[in-house]
């Protein structure tokens, strides 16, 4: 005999799986073990989420899509919210959002050719996937999940990682360096592998070798390897062989109605 919290367990709790091969990222960072799924946001999380909502605080924003998140993905042990990658968390956080509503999400942009307003939905099966070159995948070390390039480990930064550094920015947002340390280069996450925490003695060391003790012709490699792959950090959609750049035409602030 099936309850009526059977019934609403199912309704409101239900699991949808996500196929990592479908994140931005392409799963090629990822542990084969790896399983994601999402469950849908509570209506008090969504109404967190609209509180003191600020269309042009994209900190608070930020801060806003990384909770529903955290909140709503299931990973397999010993995997936690910290591994995923920083530019999978929007889509998933997106994907959270139908999931939740039973909506699509529609972009509105202009085609030119037609001179005219069009829409086309935010899904998988629209997103521009960024695809490595026969030549890039044979630098790909399918064990370690990272690229092996010009003597370089290539992996995109973790979100836990991404986490660290903002928290190392604030912690001396108030000190005499925070101008110069807010000028560096931190583009070294890129190179810390599958790591999803690092200490501040450990990003005090990253920003010393990066910023002051690698020799020009290094550095010249590393912004090399970073414009390679920096496809993998565009949001975009294709339709009709067309790419439709989709940033700032999603409306976070109205993103559940």
């Amino acid at each position: 005999m099936v309850s009526i919290l059977d019934v609403l367990s199912n309704i409101f709790f239900s699991k949808k799986k996500i196929d990592i091969k479908t994140l931005p990222s392409g799963g090629y960072f990822y542990g084969e073990d790896l399983t994601l799924s999402i469950k849908r946001a509570s209506e008090s999380e969504i109404k967190e989420y609209h509180e003191n909502f600020t269309a042009d605080d994209l900190v608070s924003i930020i801060s806003k899509i990384k909770k529903i998140v955290c909140n709503n993905v299931i990973l397999n042990e010993p995997y936690i919210f910290e591994d995923l990658k920083s530019v999978d968390v929007v889509f998933i956080f997106l994907e959270i959002v139908k999931h939740t509503t039973g909506n699509k999400i529609m972009i509105t942009y202009v085609d030119e050719q037609k001179n005219k307003e069009c829409q086309i939905e935010f899904d998988k099966t629209t997103f521009n996937y960024f695809k490595p070159s026969t030549q890039l995948m044979d630098n790909w070390n399918k064990q370690e999940r990272q690229f092996e390039i010009m003597g370089y480990k290539y992996s995109l930064p973790t979100i836990g990682v991404e986490n660290c550094i903002t928290f190392f920015l604030i912690y001396h947002s108030q000190s005499k360096n925070s101008p110069y340390l807010s000028d560096l280069f931190y583009d070294f996450t890129y190179f810390v592998g599958q790591k999803n925490f690092l200490t501040f003695n450990e990003i005090e060391n990253l920003i010393q070798v990066f910023n002051s003790d690698i020799e020009e012709e290094e550095m010249d490699k590393i912004k090399e390897i970073l414009e390679i792959f920096s496809p993998f950090q565009k949001y975009s959609l294709m339709e009709g062989g067309k790419v439709i750049d989709i940033n700032s035409k999603i409306d976070l602030k109205n993103i559940w109605s």
